[in-house]
């Protein structure tokens, strides 16, 4: 294997490109809007009301700014971060055990990466490879660069607090630590004051983000029992593993705990990535060793393997070759319409329809700041108002809206702007089922 290794580890890697190349992609609508406004000169938190800290937005701005915005973009940004990550794990893993289980926990990683939901970009893939190298770290008893990488996994995501158990189950309380913390920090506050969104940031992501959001009505969604089954099963590989190593591995699943608690309040696979590269790991030491266990165990692993076959022979089936989400043909369709009809670079207006449809048609909110039309962001006191005020000054030529529902997320109307709207504007057609609106 060692004369060999650099050919399976390019092979792995390949083949997970190949499976993402041809399983269904997720184009979450705020991967392009958030950072394609900030690439023209917006700025997060004062003219975009984020719920998260600013690191993976303002990192995929300057890949925009570069390369453009659109769907090939999203994916080849978001293709090329988890390859990185598969380079770290092999890497990581390799450094600290050896060639073999680091070779055994990148195949792990790329099946499990893939089965919860990986294949699209959001934050909690994007701290995944923080994760690991924060790790790392602490097992090379690095301590300040512990804390500087878990600053920097909090301004990525901030259910980064998570980490901080398994960092201090390892490490106690450590002066190079904080002091990695504190000067991390201060970097990144400093550089919110001088870029002047401090007081916004503070707004949205930490007062809003941390202890508003989460409590707010409709923001807990808890998985059914065939989800949570799912789930859990891939970390019943913990068993074997405590019961072959004792205490040795324990450690491990603190940080896979860490990085499942993304998953509350609401629930989806995707949440579950930052975990996915421990258990990866925890797989390959109980894999590898799989010659050494005898009766239970090794009739546990049979079963664990068979049980894992059959997640994954689903999760091909029903996601092969099945395109991208969010960016289906009624998207692409009102999205050519835009582009037809208006100018570029001019202000429209999108109503309970994907945030998306403005930064693939080049065109700009006609309300600032720009917020999500959910509950919990539009019944903010005089959130309505100034969007009321805001469609006053800029008078958009075109809303687009899509009929509120009776069931999931759309069933939401903001009552005052919808009120609005519907007084000064009047249907002139429908694309796919979606209402084109223009003044009366």
């Amino acid at each position: 294997m060692n004369k060999y290794w650099k050919i399976i580890l390019g092979g792995i890697v390949l083949a997970h490109l190949f499976l993402m190349i041809n399983l269904k992609f997720t184009a979450w609508p705020e991967m392009l809007l958030w950072p394609s406004l900030i690439s023209r000169g917006l700025l997060p938190y004062v003219n975009i009301a984020i719920a998260h800290t600013p690191n993976l937005p303002v990192d995929l701005a300057f890949f925009y700014r570069i390369f453009g915005t659109g769907i090939i973009q999203l994916k080849v940004y978001t293709w090329l971060l988890i390859l990185l990550t598969d380079f770290i794990v092999y890497f990581v893993v390799k450094k600290i055990w050896n060639q073999k289980i680091a070779l055994a926990a990148l195949v792990s990683y790329v099946l499990w990466q893939l089965f919860f939901e990986g294949n699209g970009l959001w934050f909690d893939l994007a701290f995944a490879p923080l994760a690991v190298l924060t790790f790392y770290f602490v097992k090379s008893r690095k301590f300040f660069w512990v804390g500087v990488f878990w600053v920097i996994m909090f301004f990525t995501k901030q259910t980064a607090v998570w980490f901080l158990l398994p960092i201090l189950f390892s490490i106690k309380i450590n002066k190079k630590f904080v002091f990695g913390v504190l000067l991390t920090s201060l970097i990144w506050v400093v550089g919110f004051w001088v870029w002047g969104i401090f007081p916004s940031f503070y707004k949205w992501a930490i007062n809003f983000g941390i202890f508003v959001l989460p409590k707010a009505q409709g923001q807990v969604q808890l998985p059914n029992f065939k989800n949570l089954v799912v789930s859990v099963f891939p970390f019943l590989i913990f068993i074997p593993l405590f019961l072959k190593t004792r205490k040795k591995n324990i450690d491990l699943f603190f940080w896979c705990v860490a990085g499942s608690l993304g998953a509350y309040p609401r629930f989806e696979y995707f949440h579950f990535q930052p975990a996915i590269p421990f258990l990866a790991i925890s797989t390959a030491l109980v894999i590898t060793e799989i010659k050494n266990l005898k009766g239970f165990l090794r009739i546990f692993i049979i079963l664990y393997l068979l049980g894992t076959s059959y997640l994954f022979f689903g999760f091909f089936i029903r996601n092969w070759r099945e395109g991208t989400r969010f960016y289906e043909q009624d998207v692409t369709d009102v999205v050519s319409y835009i582009t037809k009809n208006t100018r570029e670079g001019e202000k429209i207006f999108v109503m309970n329809w994907w945030d998306s449809v403005y930064a693939l048609s080049n065109r700009l909110p006609a309300t600032n700041p720009w917020v999500p039309q959910l509950s919990w962001y539009q019944e903010i006191q005089a959130v309505q108002d100034k969007e009321i005020s805001d469609l006053k000054t800029s008078k958009p030529s075109v809303i687009i809206l899509y009929p509120y529902s009776e069931s999931g997320l759309s069933v939401y109307i903001p009552q005052k702007l919808y009120n609005y709207v519907i007084a000064n504007y009047k249907l002139k057609e429908k694309v796919d089922g979606i209402e084109v609106l223009i003044p009366r």
